[in-house]
């Protein structure tokens, strides 16, 4: 947006941009403290009953660990197939499926929808469906990959990033942001320009363009990443990758950044660790996009702000700071 972009314009000479407060507007949900080796507890449905939490183990790709929905006592719910946790199969509608790949959580229409896969088929075949409080699945739709560079398109595996509404939440078909190929549904090769896979919500067909232009190159494989920050309104994505001195939670992040509009780019670039506010833990920090915000759970232990939920204005106005400070914007 215009305005936005003269604001940031006029911070070049600034330091490095603040990173933003936790967003509190989700309330007390069961658990959200965190605390939990590999789990991550995320505010359930929306228009649902008050207080509950819907616990993903983020470990594993794709991960086989069941989703389980929790009442605001802790309690296990037990309605649908969210008794005794809600596996693979019962997410997708299918047997042939072997573990979940992303996650979506959508404020608007009260469903979690989960992308599955098929590690049976060559490439895999990913299934789309949802859930509801009640424990009610829709099968969606399944489509295989357009190669097996993407089979895994999942924050996880690192290279791709979390999957999330095309409109924003409640609108548009679903996209996932990968690093891997040559650009498209192609594999892996110079000059890695990415794919833009889009799912169709309605029936789960899978399409793809390039994600970066043609004025990108990179001769060899992007920089591993666990997931992306945007695209923003000024067309910037940023893929967040690992705190640069181990277990030092002050000394800061990797990242690469990317305009998609110049095909400008910046790798392993620097910003500041955990005091400074950004996201961090005990392993690799990852993004899940969930009810038009962004988490940032953890392999192993999320620490200090990665329990917090992010808007996606803050986020992506954040990410467009940056550009500008890595003179990308």
């Amino acid at each position: 947006m215009a305005g936005l972009y003269t604001n940031i314009v006029t911070s070049k000479n600034k330091a490095f941009p603040v990173f933003p407060r936790i967003d509190t507007s989700d309330g007390v949900y069961s658990s959200m403290g965190q605390g939990y080796n590999s789990y991550y507890y995320y505010p359930a449905f929306s228009g649902g009953t008050a207080g509950r939490a819907i616990r993903i183990r983020h470990s594993g790709n794709p991960s086989t660990d069941n989703i389980y929905l929790y009442n605001a006592d802790g309690t296990e719910v037990t309605d649908g197939v969210w008794n005794g946790g809600m596996t693979v199969d019962e997410a997708s509608g299918s047997a042939d499926t072997e573990g979940f790949v992303q996650y979506y959580m959508d404020d608007s229409d009260n469903k979690l929808y989960t992308l599955t896969a098929d590690t049976g088929t060559s490439p895999y075949t990913l299934y789309l469906s949802s859930v509801n409080e009640a424990g009610s699945v829709t099968a969606i739709g399944n489509a295989q990959v357009g190669n097996a560079t993407m089979n895994l398109p999942s924050p996880r595996a690192g290279y791709s990033g979390p999957m999330h509404r095309a409109g924003g939440d409640g609108s548009g078909n679903f996209q996932i942001h990968t690093f891997g190929t040559a650009g498209g549904s192609a594999a892996a090769a110079v000059p890695f320009r990415g794919a833009l896979i889009t799912i169709n919500i309605t029936n789960g067909a899978l399409s793809y363009a390039d994600l970066l232009p043609s004025t990108f190159s990179h001769a060899y494989y992007h920089g591993y990443g666990f997931g992306t920050i945007g695209t923003t309104d000024n067309n910037i994505l940023l893929q967040p990758y690992y705190n640069y001195s181990g277990s030092d939670r002050v000394a800061g992040h990797y990242a690469n950044i990317y305009n998609l509009t110049t095909g400008k780019s910046r790798f392993y670039i620097t910003f500041p660790g955990d005091d400074k506010g950004v996201f961090w833990g005990s392993s690799f920090s990852m993004t899940q996009r969930w009810r038009g915000k962004y988490y940032f759970p953890n392999y192993a232990l999320p620490y200090g702000t990665a329990m917090g939920a992010y808007s996606e204005a803050d986020m992506n106005n954040w990410a467009d700071q940056i550009a500008v400070y890595y003179g990308i914007l």
